[in-house]
């Protein structure tokens, strides 16, 4: 019997670790990423960022990323924590390391389509072309990459694969903490992953531990006016 959405989407969990012995063909995950495409819907048709995917060669800057991220949530920890001190070792932070497609979305610079060519000639403007507006379209850049990534995770667990995000990681407008990877030319928005799940997040969690981390109930969330 074939699943609801619900129910489709009811599997979804945060990935650990990725099962590195048993790696999706590219194939594959070039076509999960043509249907995140085709149906992500985007502000003007601009999509104004990059999903910069890296395959299972791609070990040295998948590990640099890693770092980043854990270097990044040890700063935040000992910045605003008083007196405290790490190693910055993060079990986490494994799914990055271990996926074997990491996707690295980055904003970017664009080019209108034909129809929004001729309204530019009529007078409109749009933030998505112009460098200078690169920080004040993060927000709905962000709101477009988050759709990307729902839409990825549903292809990807019809296909029995798992995905992760994580926001966990350096940002800076200036790029600079990005400088050793070239291809990064705008600030990062996103980390995404794919792949098949080695360990979920909640297998790492005794029986306390998972009744404590819950989300909020749905009337904290949902308020109706």
């Amino acid at each position: 019997m074939k699943m609801t959405q619900l129910q489709l989407l009811n599997r979804r969990q945060h990935v650990m670790s990725y099962d590195t012995d048993n790696v999706p063909e590219k194939q594959l995950i070039e076509d999960l990423l043509w249907k995140a495409w085709k149906v992500t819907p985007s502000k003007n048709n601009f999509m104004p960022y990059h999903c910069n995917v890296l395959g299972p060669e791609r070990v040295a800057e998948k590990h640099s990323i890693w770092m980043k991220s854990v270097k990044n949530k040890k700063e935040i920890n000992e910045t605003n924590i008083k007196n405290h001190k790490e190693d910055g070792y993060n079990p986490y932070f494994e799914h990055l390391s271990t996926a074997p497609y990491l996707l690295v979305f980055t904003q970017r610079v664009c080019e209108p389509n034909e129809y929004y060519r001729k309204t530019i000639e009529k007078g409109d403007y749009y933030e998505q072309m112009h460098e200078d507006q690169i920080s004040s379209m993060l927000r709905t850049t962000a709101v477009e990459v988050g759709m990307w990534m729902a839409n990825l995770s549903v292809f990807a667990l019809e296909k029995d694969l798992n995905t992760s995000t994580i926001a966990c990681f350096p940002y800076r407008e200036d790029n600079s903490e990005w400088e050793d990877l070239p291809w990064v030319e705008h600030p990062v928005v996103l980390l995404g992953s794919i792949g098949k799940a080695k360990q979920y997040r909640r297998e790492s969690m005794n029986e306390i531990q998972k009744k404590d981390d819950q989300k909020p109930e749905p009337e904290t969330v949902i308020k109706w006016i």
